[in-house]
């Protein structure tokens, strides 16, 4: 009893003691019976003083107190700039945005020094969508891109193949009117997909046992690729031989073939891979690469460690140069060079067990490895049923899933810069933006 009797006469006191307020008088509460502590108490009285003293206080001083901070001084354009050239390159919808803020910003993102700019300081382009090769019949292939702001026209190519890409543009295998198959009767194209520029090429070579090409540009620091000179590069195998002639757009002609004695042999159908000057492409039967200097114009072969014992194999290039990725049930085997005599060490293994979902492990019967990402460190992986395409980071060992639906035979990613443009006529804030690319 001494203890309700104690918590009645602190509630009162607090009630007691709490600042008086105008309004009509009610019947004391017994505090104590309803369980209410001293605290609860205080605070209430505590809140309903202060909406009384704000229910007299001034208008003017109410309109004082509920002022705005005032804005933040502005930004001083250099300023801006720099900010704006920190934008994350793999998310071009940012800069796209921004470029509907203001005309100032528009003609900044828009202007060649920026986009310039822009380059030299991100170097790397992002993955902006993947050329995913269907293993249908007629090896047609499907864009699919990578990022929200970029979108092709068509995605669908139609009775096309993707041989290659870099350097902004796609090298692409497409079928003639009236051809029966994609091998007979074909050409070559060559497309920008952000310009939308297309150029056909016919063969060099005819009658070859297997071949293919490579796009990369002619001369170009590669900060802004787009309508400059590129060259084309056939491979063929046939005859005993290894043929290589080269397209040059700056004279509109192939050049006359080399040759060099060599086996016939399927060459790999993936990306070819460019380190320094030279290009390399994948000759599977004899388990060899092919290297061609673009300098010297001059080729040499390069033996590989497993004639035997690895069904399939790809050349990717990470940034350590020339690598070889290959595949040993759930386990991605990377193989780098070894001094100067070209040796080859297997240097690092992945157990994919533990990061793929367990309906994508894969065999060594497969072309498990179907791609990779030119200097990134991304390989592309096909599950067992080639309906699903994963990639793995090898800096991270991070594994998204890309694409799934279609039966992919392979994979050639599309990578570029992706910033603002503007139209012919940019007088007034409603000034369409398109993108423009590198």
């Amino acid at each position: 009893m001494r203890s309700i009797h104690h918590l009645v006469n602190h509630t009162s006191l607090a009630v007691y003691q709490a600042p008086p307020v105008s309004r009509a008088t009610s019947p004391p509460l017994n505090l104590a019976g309803l369980g209410l502590g001293p605290k609860l108490v205080g605070e209430q009285f505590q809140s309903e003083n202060r909406s009384a003293s704000h229910y007299h206080a001034s208008p003017r001083a109410a309109t004082t107190a509920m002022a705005p901070p005032p804005p933040p001084p502005p930004l001083m354009e250099e300023l801006e700039e720099e900010v704006l050239l920190r934008f994350p390159p793999h998310e071009p919808a940012l800069l796209i945005r921004a470029s509907l803020v203001c005309k100032r910003w528009r003609r900044l993102l828009s202007g060649p020094a920026f986009r310039r700019r822009f380059r030299e300081l991100h170097r790397t382009p992002p993955i902006l969508g993947l050329l995913c090769n269907i293993a249908d019949g007629d090896s047609t292939a499907c864009f699919v891109p990578m990022v929200s702001a970029f979108r092709v026209p068509d995605a669908d190519l139609g009775l096309r193949r993707a041989l290659d890409a870099r350097h902004g543009r796609v090298l692409l295998q497409c079928r003639r009117e009236g051809s029966g198959n994609l091998a007979a009767g074909s050409a070559l194209m060559v497309w920008d997909p952000i310009t939308g520029e297309q150029q056909e090429l016919s063969i060099p070579l005819r009658c070859m046992f297997s071949w293919t090409a490579a796009i990369l540009c002619a001369a170009c620091d590669h900060l802004d690729c787009h309508r400059r000179p590129f060259l084309v590069v056939f491979v063929g195998s046939g005859s005993g031989k290894a043929f290589i002639c080269t397209y040059s757009s700056d004279a509109g002609i192939w050049s006359e073939p080399i040759a060099r004695e060599q086996p016939n042999d399927y060459i790999d159908l993936m990306s070819s891979v460019l380190v320094g000057n030279a290009l390399y492409f994948g000759f599977l039967l004899g388990k060899l690469l092919l290297k061609y200097d673009l300098e010297t114009r001059q080729m040499s072969v390069i033996g590989l460690p497993f004639a035997n014992s690895v069904a399939f194999w790809r050349p990717v290039v990470l940034h350590n140069g020339l690598e070889l990725a290959t595949m040993h049930g759930s386990k991605l085997c990377m193989w780098s060079q070894n001094g100067v005599q070209a040796g080859w060490i297997e240097n690092r293994v992945i157990e994919l067990e533990t990061l793929l979902p367990s309906d994508a492990f894969f065999t060594s019967h497969d072309h498990d490895v179907v791609g990779f990402a030119d200097g990134i460190g991304v390989i592309f992986l096909r599950e067992r049923s080639g309906h699903a395409i994963f990639t793995i980071d090898l800096k991270t060992c991070k594994v998204k899933k890309v694409s799934e639906g279609k039966n992919i035979h392979s994979v050639v990613p599309y990578m570029s810069f992706y910033t603002p443009a503007l139209g012919a006529a940019c007088t007034d804030e409603g000034s369409s933006v398109w993108a423009s690319g590198a």
